[in-house]
């Protein structure tokens, strides 16, 4: 019995974010499935530190998001829509694509993160959880070479890539039409409590 209310929890949580986040439940814009869905490569960073373990996957991908065009319609009727990403690791997805697709795109034992998570990362490598600006070092040995992660940029339905020279990663954790999102640049700014709109697109990685 304590299992079914459990899962009876979630799925009325995640209902809750679905319906305020302004997420349609249409068929999605890459068609009626996403495909094969996949990381980019089979290699896994567990980080441990500060009494904090994690393990990352690599960024997610899918056969149905290797297409030019993205459309994550507008305000109050987003679509849930990838596109891919030409010379990075991993596909560009939308917020509401994360939000209804959570369980094909980190399948158990993997999970979409929380913000909360990207607030341990950073604490495990050293960090104070903080957006802040750190230094270009700081971001180099730990987020791209202990953690693997690599600059690229996000995606906005102008067709416009942005964020060029910075990395950003979706979390699942949603408060009055922001979501919050992992963003580390070149320059070494460091934003575990980023937030952006649900308008954009960018990359996920799975946490477990």
């Amino acid at each position: 019995m304590r299992k079914k209310i459990t899962l009876l929890i979630a799925v009325c949580v995640a209902s809750t974010t679905f319906s305020a986040s302004g997420c349609n439940n249409e068929i999605p814009r890459w068609g009626e499935n996403l495909g094969k869905v996949t990381f980019a490569t089979d290699s896994v960073w567990t980080i441990s530190g500060n009494g904090i373990t994690q393990v990352w996957s690599d960024a997610v991908t899918a056969t149905a998001c290797q297409k030019p065009t993205f459309n994550v319609g507008s305000a109050g009727n987003f679509n849930a829509d990838c596109r891919s990403h030409s010379g990075f690791s991993g596909d560009l997805f939308s917020w509401c694509a994360v939000v209804r697709f959570a369980d094909q795109l980190c399948p158990y034992p993997w999970r979409i993160p929380m913000m909360q998570d990207f607030i341990d990362l950073d604490i495990a490598m050293g960090g104070t959880g903080n957006n802040r600006d750190d230094t270009p070092e700081f971001v180099t040995e730990n987020y791209v070479n202990r953690w693997g992660g690599a600059f690229g940029a996000g995606y906005v339905p102008s067709g416009t890539l942005i964020v060029q020279g910075s990395w950003s990663f979706w979390s699942l954790s949603y408060d009055g039409g922001r979501v919050f999102r992992l963003n580390f640049s070149t320059a070494g700014y460091v934003g575990p409590q980023s937030w952006s709109m649900t308008r954009y697109g960018f990359t996920l990685r799975c946490v477990r």
